[in-house]
C-alpha cells in the first residue's frame, strides 16, 4: 500500500522512536543485573523491566508521534526557507524548553497533587527544585534531546534530498543499474530569458525558487518525485502505476497551474509578473542506477528523456501547455483531460516517428 511521504516520514520516526525506547531499556535493565545486588537495593527494590518497557515504549512512541507531526505539519512551512543549521539550532532550542516545561510540569503535579499534598505547597516545589538541579534529571531530558536531533537532522535532509533516493541508496537497490518503466514530465519557465533581463539575476533566482517551492505540495499529492532541476526547468518521474491511476501524471500539471494561479497576486507583488509554464509528458524504459563517486546520486538514462525534452520544446509550435505522446495517451485506459493529437516527433537514427497530443 502506498503511504504519502509524510505519513511514510511519520510512521518510520515513530517506530525509530518505539524502538528506540526498547533499546533503552533494554540497556538499563542489562547495566542493572550487571551488578549484583543493586536490584535488591530500596530504590530499586519496585523495578520492573516490563513496566520500564511499558513506559518508556508509550512515552517515546507518543514523543516520536508528536515531534514528527510538528515537524512534518507545522514547523515544514515555517523553516523551509531556513539555512539547514539555523533551522536544526532553532528547532532543538524550541524541543528542549518544551521539554523542560513538560517535565517540570510532570514532576510538581507529582510531587503534589498525585502526592495528596496541596498543588502550592512549599515542601512539593522543593522536591520539584531539587528533581530538576539533580543528576536525576537528565535521566528522561537526554534520550529525548538525542532522539529529536537525530530526527530533526534526518527530516532536513530528505527535504534537502528526497526520502526515495536517500532510501535507495541505502539499500544499494539500483547499486547495479535496472531497466525499468517511468513516466517523465520536463515542466519549463517560458520567457525566462526575457524575466531575467527584466528583473535581473538575483530576483529571476528567487522568482525561480519560489516557483520551485510552490510546485512542492502538487507533486508530492500526485505521488510525483522530482528527479532535478536544469536551469529553469524541472524533470519529475513516476512509476507506471502510480502516473497512470487516475492520470496524476497530467493531473499534476493542473494542480500546479492552480497553485500557481492561487498565488498570483503574492507574484504580482512580490515580482510584478506570475509565471507561466508548459510541460511534455512521455513514458517507456530508462536505465536506473547510481551515478559517480562524489556526491553520488540515482540517475536516469535513456531514449525516454530525450524524446521528452523534444516534446516539451514542441510546445510552442503546437501552442500547448501540456504535450503527451501517444505511447501514454494509450496507457490512460480514461482521463478527463481531452487529448487533440497535433503533429508526430522524428525520431533520430530511428524510422518510427513518435504522435504527439495536446492536453487540454
Amino acid at each position: 500500500m502506498f503511504l504519502r511521504p509524510k505519513a511514510f516520514k511519520l510512521a518510520l520516526i515513530t517506530l525509530l522512536w518505539l524502538i528506540a525506547g526498547c533499546l533503552i531499556t533494554l540497556h538499563e535493565y542489562l547495566f542493572l543485573t550487571n551488578y549484583p545486588g543493586v536490584l535488591d537495593t530500596t530504590p530499586m527494590s519496585n523495578y520492573q523491566f516490563s513496566k520500564n518497557l511499558m513506559a518508556a515504549s508509550i512515552a517515546l512512541g507518543c514523543g516520536g508521534l508528536l515531534l514528527g507531526v510538528l515537524e512534518l505539519f507545522l514547523f515544514r512551512s515555517i523553516v523551509a526557507r531556513t539555512k539547514f543549521w539555523m533551522g536544526l539550532i532553532l528547532k532543538m532550542i524550541l524541543y528542549s524548553g518544551v521539554l523542560f516545561i513538560i517535565i517540570t510540569g510532570t514532576s510538581w503535579l507529582f510531587n503534589t497533587v498525585l502526592s495528596g499534598d496541596g498543588l502550592f505547597t512549599a515542601d512539593g516545589w522543593q522536591k520539584t527544585m531539587h528533581f530538576i538541579t539533580s543528576t536525576s534529571f537528565w535521566h528522561p531530558v537526554t534520550p529525548f534531546l538525542v532522539l529529536a536531533l537525530i530526527s530533526i537532522f534526518f527530516i532536513q535532509l530528505t527535504e534537502r534530498f528526497s526520502i526515495q533516493e536517500l532510501l535507495r541508496l541505502i539499500s544499494g537497490k539500483y547499486f547495479h543499474p535496472k531497466e525499468e518503466p517511468r513516466i517523465f514530465m520536463f515542466l519549463d519557465l517560458n520567457g525566462s530569458t526575457t524575466l531575467a533581463e527584466n528583473l535581473g539575476n538575483a530576483r529571476f533566482y528567487q522568482l525561480l525558487n519560489d516557483f520551485f517551492h510552490d510546485l512542492a505540495t502538487a507533486i508530492e499529492t500526485n505521488r510525483g518525485e522530482v528527479v532535478e532541476y536544469v536551469g529553469d526547468e524541472i524533470v519529475v518521474c513516476w512509476k507506471m502505476s502510480d502516473g497512470l491511476n487516475q492520470s496524476r501524471c497530467l493531473k499534476c500539471f493542473f494542480d500546479i497551474e492552480n497553485e500557481i494561479q492561487g498565488k498570483r497576486g503574492v507574484y504580482l507583488e512580490k515580482f510584478g509578473v506570475v509565471p507561466a509554464f508548459k510541460a511534455a509528458v512521455h513514458c517507456g524504459l530508462v536505465i536506473i542506477g547510481e551515478m559517480g563517486k562524489i556526491k553520488k546520486s540515482i540517475k536516469y538514462s535513456g531514449d525516454v528523456l530525450n524524446t521528452t525534452s523534444r516534446v516539451e520544446q514542441m510546445c510552442n509550435r503546437i501552442e500547448a501547455k501540456l504535450a503527451a505522446t501517444g505511447p501514454l495517451i494509450m496507457q490512460l485506459e480514461s482521463t478527463p483531460y481531452p487529448a487533440e493529437r497535433v503533429g508526430d516527433l522524428e525520431l533520430r537514427g530511428k524510422a518510427e516517428t513518435v504522435p504527439v497530443y495536446r492536453i487540454a
